[in-house]
């Protein structure tokens, strides 16, 4: 009862009240034998037998020993009490600091064990952080549902944990993420080994309900001392890790680097820098010429976003397009850029038409399409002048809102293209049921045509499929003579690339239109 936590309850009455009866018992008691009060008492009550005392110390006794009795009785059900109290405290603390799915500790429990490892450790002692993340897991929740993801993780942490030293601990931070703490290694090589069996681990099926399914697995390795001495610093050093991790394939493990740091404080600094260009509207469409093979002449022009930064200089959308994607910003900045570039499109001859990239990002929202409708209703731009793009990977990827936002867009008149086709695995009747117009072969098998047959097959497969169900190609990525010959060859009806022209600002294409420069590329 005593303890620190039954100290802290002295003020409840319940406590206080027992515990001061059993005192007064105990004094009372106590100063009668010291004083020897019974001797006095009776003689007392002999000499004075009309005041009948003999019936009131029969009293006092009875009352006096159910005093003790009642708080004895009292003191022990505080002391039951009390251990209860520590017992469900443990045990909140203990639901606190577990995961209730997998059991393992959680992002706290953690953080708090790794703070006190790196405090305790000594001078030349080594101490690894891995972070992981599943690959594919989202995707066993879309498809067999929430269950079979539960199941997923719990067979990930039962085959985690299986791998662990006698010192190592394995902790759930969230979703799809688990962190190992491996307090004393002797050498780097300790954790890539752990980190490789892992992945072996996880390569191997999961059973799920009735499905089986396979998982990847990315780690990042921070160690201390090295890369930090505190918590904070190594988990984030570690996260940066994964990060490269995940962005090399699926199953990969990666050390954290001292350059990551420089690529996470770049990529912190276009997303501020991003934010504002939104907000201000500073991000401005060029526009590429796709030139038709048939008759040599500019048949339209590719939107392609630029964006020149006060602070960063000229940042190439590859790299601030997927910061847009991951913060989301790619929705308003979509709907901004295809706004300008509607309203600098409306006074090109009614014969060209505007073709406009859409992300994955923005075809989660089935809304989209109605978006793109009232954007032209707003700029006054014939829908039948516009032609939407979308990337055959947002296609697999969102394959039921496409087929809506299509279908909404073709009602209009608005054209649309599959962009990058043969890099997505989309299936044939998946296309075949879209009601596309156009399909894009991706730069990357039009620049490789002159390198080998396999290229050369791919491209041929490509404008066959696209000819036998009625679909117009474009070949993106044309640079030389040799490739324009063989699309040509090929039957290609459309091309774009920089042996026709870069992307230019609006205001240069009344004089590129006058020009004709392509003649001179084709002829």
């Amino acid at each position: 009862m005593f303890t620190k936590t039954g100290w802290s309850r002295w003020n409840e009455p319940h406590i206080r009240d027992a515990v001061l009866l059993m005192v007064f018992a105990l004094v009372t008691y106590a100063a009668a034998d010291v004083y020897e009060l019974p001797p006095y008492l009776l003689q007392f009550a002999l000499d004075h037998p009309e005041w009948e005392l003999d019936d009131l110390v029969f009293v006092v006794f009875i009352l006096s020993a159910a005093v003790m009795t009642y708080g004895i009785r009292r003191y022990r059900d505080v002391v039951r009490e009390n251990r209860a109290r520590i017992a469900a405290e443990e045990h909140a603390r203990n639901l606190a600091l577990h995961d209730p799915l997998t059991k393992l500790p959680n992002r706290r429990f953690f953080e708090e064990r790794l703070a006190a490892n790196l405090q305790a450790a000594g001078a030349g002692k080594r101490l690894a952080v891995l972070m992981l993340d599943l690959n594919g897991f989202k995707a066993i929740n879309d498809i067999h549902g929430h269950v079979a993801g539960d199941k997923a993780l719990s067979e990930f942490a039962r085959r985690a944990s299986a791998l662990l030293g006698r010192d190592a601990f394995l902790a759930r931070i969230g979703g799809d993420e688990f962190s190992i703490m491996m307090p004393s290694i002797s050498s780097v090589d300790e954790a890539a080994d752990l980190a490789a069996r892992i992945q072996e681990t996880v390569a191997e099926p999961f059973v799920v309900g009735h499905a089986t399914v396979r998982l990847g697995v990315g780690v990042g390795i921070a160690v201390a001392p090295d890369d930090g001495t505190r918590a904070d610093e190594l988990v984030s050093r570690a996260d940066r890790a994964l990060y490269r991790a995940k962005a090399t394939r699926p199953s990969s493990a990666r050390f954290f680097e001292p350059e990551m740091d420089a690529r996470i404080e770049r990529r912190v600094q276009i997303e501020r820098e991003l934010r504002a260009a939104v907000e201000f509207d500073s991000i401005t469409p060029h526009f590429q010429p796709v030139v038709s093979l048939d008759g040599n002449r500019i048949i339209g022009f590719e939107a392609l976003a630029r964006w020149e930064s006060a602070d960063l200089g000229s940042i190439p959308p590859a790299e601030f397009i997927p910061v847009a994607e991951e913060t989301g910003l790619i929705v308003p900045l979509g709907e901004l850029l295809l706004r300008r570039a509607c309203l600098e499109a409306k006074s090109w001859p009614k014969d060209l038409t505007l073709s406009f990239n859409v992300s994955a990002v923005q075809l989660y929202d089935p809304t989209f399409g109605l978006r793109v409708l009232a954007i032209l209703a707003q700029t006054g731009f014939n829908p039948r002048q516009l032609e939407i793009e979308i990337t055959e990977k947002a296609l697999v990827a969102n394959i039921a809102i496409a087929g809506k936002v299509i279908d909404q867009l073709r009602q209009a008149g608005v054209r649309v293209a599959l962009d990058d086709f043969g890099t997505g695995y989309a299936a044939l009747t998946q296309l075949l049921s879209l009601h596309l117009d156009k399909i894009k072969i991706d730069r990357r098998f039009v620049s490789h045509l002159g390198e080998g047959e396999d290229n050369r097959a791919i491209v041929r497969a490509i404008l066959c499929l696209a000819k036998g169900v009625g679909l117009t190609t474009t070949a993106e990525g044309v640079e030389d003579q040799g490739q324009l010959a063989y699309l040509k060859a090929s039957g290609c009806e459309e091309r774009q690339g920089y042996l026709f022209g870069r992307a230019i600002p609006a205001a240069e294409i009344p004089a590129l239109l006058k020009s004709r420069p392509w003649n001179s590329a084709v002829a």
